[in-house]
């Protein structure tokens, strides 16, 4: 950690000089007189703004994220408290945000399952975005020797968490994309674990109000539509298929039926792709957020759900608490991402997939 000193000598010099190694070394050194003045309590303003908030506001600020704090619950703070003869579990964390909320789920239901101690790193960027209340810490926790539980395909139920040893600490290694392994706490995780920041709930109710006054459509049915394409375009060969375009109109004209008003939300990674080429009618509106936890906030804060392809999206889907049509072309047949899913362990039964 760096020290600053700001000192003033005896021909009306300022100088700031920063400690490093032990030693003191010049940093910057100003002649008195008002610039300095103004120049240095800038300086002095800017630190004390990086200590205070770690930083936490202005990265936010200048990625034009919604600004959040994690919750830290460090194991050797709560230590004291757990029970030690009960089994700790762990798990890999493959992939990007999506792909983590899969593998925290499936530890949560692993855990209730076999009545476990799981514990997740300190570093999980899913605590970017929801106050999880799971114990951290690193794998050097689980005691020796623990059992490691490794899948066999990555969206198909693996039956050999049926055979996880209560008595030995766990890890389980793989991308555990399967709604079956966390179906007993479903309503724990929407309760108790992935609970939005409240900058972020607060972001996203104001953001939908706002939406809502501006189309005159205060009691309007809410449905997110969620356009995945990016990478996805570019890796069709592996089996990662984007929805087409008639897909999204079959799927929007599903609840415009259903409902007298209704109002769309299209969140993307593609922008310029869906506004050129999807609905632009009254009740449509295109999120030009570039923050994809504000996104996922703001979709999950919807009545129901049209989900594409991905991870992201599918989280987005099971977060609603409504309706959720899915597109029935994901993943392809006969290409690696097919061949390591079970669609029947992927997506949820109450799910509605259309092509």
């Amino acid at each position: 950690i760096k020290k600053f000193q700001v000192s003033i000598s005896s021909n009306d010099n300022i100088n700031i000089t920063h400690r490093a190694s032990g030693n003191w070394f010049p940093t910057m050194r100003l002649r008195r007189g008002p610039k300095c003045y103004l120049l240095a309590s800038a300086a002095v303003f800017f630190i004390l703004m990086i200590y205070i908030n770690d930083m936490t506001y202005i990265y936010s600020y200048l990625n034009n994220k919604v600004p959040v704090h994690r919750h830290v619950l460090r194991w050797s703070d709560h230590e004291s408290k757990v029970d030690q003869r009960q089994s700790r579990i762990m798990i890999t964390y493959k992939g990007r945000l999506g792909n983590h909320m899969f593998e925290y789920a499936t530890l949560v239901g692993m855990a209730k399952r076999y009545n476990m101690t799981p514990i997740i790193p300190g570093d999980l960027d899913v605590l970017d975005v929801f106050k999880l209340p799971t114990l951290q810490g690193p794998l050097s926790l689980l005691r020796e020797p623990y059992n490691t539980y490794t899948e066999e395909r990555a969206a198909a139920y693996y039956e050999g968490v049926e055979k996880i040893d209560p008595t030995r600490d766990a890890y389980l290694d793989g991308y555990y994309q399967s709604w079956r392994y966390y179906k007993d706490v479903r309503d724990d995780l929407l309760e108790r674990h992935f609970v939005l920041h409240d900058n972020l709930q607060i972001a996203a109710k104001q953001y939908i109000q706002k939406l809502r006054e501006e189309k005159n459509m205060p009691d309007a049915v809410l449905v997110s539509i969620h356009v995945r394409r990016g990478d996805f375009v570019r890796q069709r060969v592996k089996g990662f298929t984007v929805a087409p375009i008639p897909y999204y109109y079959r799927a929007m004209n599903y609840f415009r039926k259903k409902y007298s008003k209704v109002l769309f939300i299209i969140c993307t990674n593609d922008l310029i792709w869906a506004e050129t080429n999807l609905d632009d009618s009254p009740d449509v509106h295109y999120s030009h957020e570039t923050d994809g936890s504000l996104d996922l906030a703001i979709m999950i804060s919807c009545n129901h759900m049209i989900i594409t392809s991905g991870s992201y999206s599918w989280w987005a889907g099971y977060l609603v608490r409504g309706e959720v049509i899915y597109y029935a072309g994901y993943p392809q047949p006969n290409t690696k991402i097919g061949n390591l899913t079970v669609k029947e362990d992927y997506y949820p039964p109450n799910w509605m997939g259309i092509m």
